[in-house]
């Protein structure tokens, strides 16, 4: 029997997966050991997690594109030498036309190596997926000084008051909302604060729903309200920082949010009155455009009474591809470019570059403009889950595409190459509480699929590259944990013989919070669209539309409307509808739902319903707004 971590949401629930002679690939829950899911237990995705690496439609050989979408069979060597070839030639004239992109869902040995191959080639234009959600997270608690109140699982336990925060818990990470609702059994209170009615908020005690993208004035209320309690500790707040604070009341938060100031003041005295507590929170907040500021103002919200915060992982290593460096801004460990030198001597190259580079929505915008070149994609979708990307892609001179199923993405690729799957490499992950797993292989790869990390390795050493020569995954871990001060205690030895995992070495750094404050929001004229997520659907399906458990139960996924806009706009449940906005359209069928919000639509984001949002950047946050956008609902005659 092997222990392996499931390859979906980030809360690192762990597996036995044995064989027996003919027998197929079978689970069993982990009892013995104190795992990151409770009992061992496992949601509908987890219960499914074999089933889409024995799918028929894996890659299984390199491919090359004689026209788009149509691929003939190479060879590893043709592959290599040809993705070799075209990189050659930036590395001598411009390397910063190149741009590298992980998926959340890659391995730490497969995203430490990938950005240390950009980097080595002469570019910082690498980024990974989740930056914009849980990388957004991450940023802000690092900045707030905030590190020593990240809690763990069992915090959610402990807590008398659980707030969670623009996510239904109960289906984007189903292990984790059973903590929460072992919290409640035991007295504490359960704040969720979302603009939709969802599973999760059928066990909360207090629900409140402001409208999308207003959730800082609600959070500004309630620090306010919290600052007129003696028995709230006091946070160093600026001049500057009261004078917002003291404009919003409950009563003008109201207007603003469509929450009751009746709520919010049940909400401040609940916290007030906590003790020990936690917030959670997800994509339906860090995906705005002002998801910085508003996890921001939680952080601080939540240093003035103590609580512990939680930022939800949307995929199974969207933490550790952040710990790896896979950012344009940030080398491995969050050391910033002022101490390049320390992997210059390390990784034996002078010649690492010292500048930001692009992210992905950047890169994306540059590549219309014919100044990204080349994209290497590794484990994303990204035609799917970013708007613009397709016409980036079609623009790009060169694309490669590296996975383990055919994607829209693979689709628009000049290289194909075929990737082993979670359980066909032995690897580590970090979950959403900063746990580091070790998962062993339990299978071979399909044919001339290869891991991740062992394409990059031999892509790095055709290139004639410092530091690439690894044969096991274990060496490179090893090389992260003498690197990446927060894995120091996760050399191989280590984390192998520990099954439970280890966490995050680094001790927090001492000090104040630095508290911030802001009034930013994003104008968002209604009918707004709100992106939403399935509990057997994950990002844009690659793995689960080839589970058949899943996709039999969870498919044609429809728009939510609310009775009063059904009405006013005269459709009614199974009418086939267009959302329009200026980027693009969405088409589906739609159900009239009391779960939304009048002037609000849900639309299910494993579909694909995102790439109608745009990818314009905010100038003051540097951040597209990927949660909500405005459109026009059209009937489909």
């Amino acid at each position: 029997m092997r222990l392996i971590t499931c390859p979906y949401c980030g809360a690192g629930c762990r597996a036995y997966v044995k064989k027996e002679l003919s027998r197929p690939f079978m689970i069993e829950y982990v009892t013995d050991i104190n795992v990151p899911n409770d009992q061992g237990k496992l949601c509908p995705k987890g219960n499914a997690m074999l089933e889409h690496i024995l799918s028929k439609e894996r890659l299984k050989v390199p491919l090359k594109a004689v026209e788009e979408g149509k691929f003939v069979k190479i060879s590893w060597k043709e592959a290599i030498n040809e993705i070799a070839s075209f990189i050659r030639d930036h590395m001598k004239d411009d390397p910063n036309k190149l741009m590298f992109i992980a998926g959340g869902k890659v391995s730490n040995e497969s995203a430490y190596l990938f950005q240390k191959l950009a980097r080595s080639i002469g570019t910082n234009n690498v980024d990974n997926t989740s930056h914009l959600c849980h990388g957004v997270s991450v940023k802000a608690i690092l900045d707030a000084n905030f590190e020593r109140n990240w809690a763990m699982y069992d915090d959610i336990e402990k807590s008398n008051v659980v707030i969670v925060w623009g996510t239904n818990l109960a289906e984007t990470a189903p292990l984790i909302f059973r903590r929460v609702l072992k919290a409640k059994k035991g007295g504490a209170k359960i704040i969720v604060i979302d603009p939709r009615k969802t599973k999760t908020t059928k066990f909360a005690g207090i629900h409140v729903r402001p409208f999308p993208g207003t959730d800082i004035a609600l959070i500004n209320a309630l620090i306010n309200l919290l600052m007129e309690r003696r028995n709230a500790r006091s946070a160093h707040f600026t001049a500057s920082d009261l004078k917002i604070i003291s404009k919003y009341t409950p009563e003008r938060a109201e207007k603003i949010t469509g929450v009751p100031a009746r709520d919010i003041e049940k909400i401040a005295r609940e916290i007030a009155l906590a003790g020990e507590g936690v917030i959670l929170w997800g994509s339906g907040i860090a995906l705005h455009s002002n998801g910085y500021d508003v996890i921001r103002s939680i952080i601080t919200l939540a240093s003035m009474v103590d609580f512990k915060v939680l930022p939800l992982a949307g995929q199974n290593n969207s933490q550790g591809v952040m710990d790896m460096g896979v950012v344009p801004d940030l080398l491995p460990g969050y050391r910033r470019y002022d101490e390049v030198d320390f992997f210059r001597e390390a990784w034996k190259n002078e010649g690492l570059p010292t500048e930001a580079g692009l992210d992905i929505p950047k890169s994306i915008k540059e590549a219309q403009k014919y100044n990204v070149s080349a994209f290497y994609i590794m484990g994303a979708n990204i035609a799917v889950s970013f708007p613009e990307a397709e016409k980036a892609l079609k623009r790009a001179e060169f694309v490669v595409a590296q996975d383990i199923f055919p994607t829209q993405t693979t689709e628009l690729a000049d290289i194909v190459l075929p990737a082993a799957a979670f359980l066909e490499s032995d690897g580590s992950t970090t979950n959403a509480e900063r746990r580091i797993q070790w998962g062993s292989r339990v299978k071979w790869p399909p044919k001339d699929a290869k891991p991740d990390w062992a394409i990059l390795r031999e892509l790095g050493n055709v290139l004639e590259l410092e530091g690439f020569d690894f044969y096991f995954a274990e060496e490179i871990l090893r090389e992260i944990s003498t690197l990446v001060p927060q894995y120091a205690n996760a050399s191989p030895r280590t984390l192998i013989r520990t099954p439970e995992g280890v966490r995050w070495s680094m001790e927090p750094h001492s000090g104040p919070v630095r508290t911030y404050t802001s009034e930013r929001m994003p104008t968002l004229e209604p009918p707004v669209m709100i992106t939403v997520r399935y509990v057997g659907q994950f990002q844009t399906g690659t793995m689960t539309k080839r589970s058949p458990s899943l996709n039999v139960m969870w498919q044609d996924l429809p728009i939510l409307v609310s009775e009063e806009d059904a009405q006013k706009w005269g459709i009614k449940d199974g009418d086939r509808v267009r959302l329009v906005s200026e980027n693009g359209e969405y088409i589906g069928t739609v159900k009239v739902s009391k779960t939304v919000i009048p002037g609000t639509i849900k639309a299910p984001w494993h579909e694909g319903a995102n790439r109608i949002m745009g990818l314009e950047i905010d100038e003051e946050t540097g951040l597209p707004q990927m949660k909500a956008c405005s459109c026009k609902l059209e009937r489909v005659e």
